[in-house]
């Protein structure tokens, strides 16, 4: 091929727009393409099934809220389990408590009913200062935290570490100005 045939061809101007417009007019006939109704019926079908499956395991969980400090919400496509940290772990501290044990145990043992897809750990703690070696900032414990509960999920009940993330948020998503016990705290959102 001559070495000047990319130049020809790109000096080709009327060529190359009638391939952009031919290009835009593919792009507009996909954009304007609607679903037939058959397609958003499901759609819905879906949707409605899908929170009455949230608000079963909501309330299935709520039975276990009251005997382990816990709230329960549906929230986002989730349901989001609220464990307030007092009586999982000692100050600046990221060892799980005995109780603490007992009340993941009993939690999973109800998780295991609906299969979730997805849990997602979040520690959260308040903005009393940690300086510890271990963890040298609030950022460091609320994440062992979290990591803490995801590894006794995996390893003491057995869920599969591919449906477990852990995530640390420190103390910047307080949820009380005036009550520091309630921004020390492990949330759990579990996707079905």
């Amino acid at each position: 091929m001559p070495a000047d045939w990319t130049a020809a061809f790109l000096d080709n101007k009327p060529f190359l727009l009638n391939l952009g417009a031919v290009f835009a007019c593919v792009l507009c006939l996909l954009i304007s393409l609607k679903p037939d109704a058959g397609e958003i019926y499901v759609m819905n079908t879906n949707k409605s099934v899908h929170t009455a499956g949230l608000t079963e395991m909501a309330d299935g969980l709520s039975e276990l809220a009251g005997a382990s400090n816990m709230e329960v919400m549906v929230q986002d496509g989730s349901v989001r389990l609220r464990m307030y940290t007092g009586g999982m772990f000692r100050v600046s501290r990221a060892e799980l408590s005995r109780e603490a044990q007992k009340s993941l145990k009993a939690l999973s043992g109800r998780l295991r009913v609906y299969m979730p897809e997805h849990i997602r750990i979040e520690g959260y703690v308040s903005d009393e200062r940690t300086n510890t070696p271990q963890y040298p900032n609030n950022w460091y414990l609320s994440s062992a935290r979290a990591i803490a509960v995801g590894m006794f999920l995996i390893h003491e009940t057995g869920f599969s570490p591919k449906r477990i993330t852990a995530e640390g948020h420190g103390a910047f998503e307080p949820l009380s100005v005036l009550d520091e016990d309630k921004n020390n705290r492990i949330e759990i959102v579990v996707t079905p």
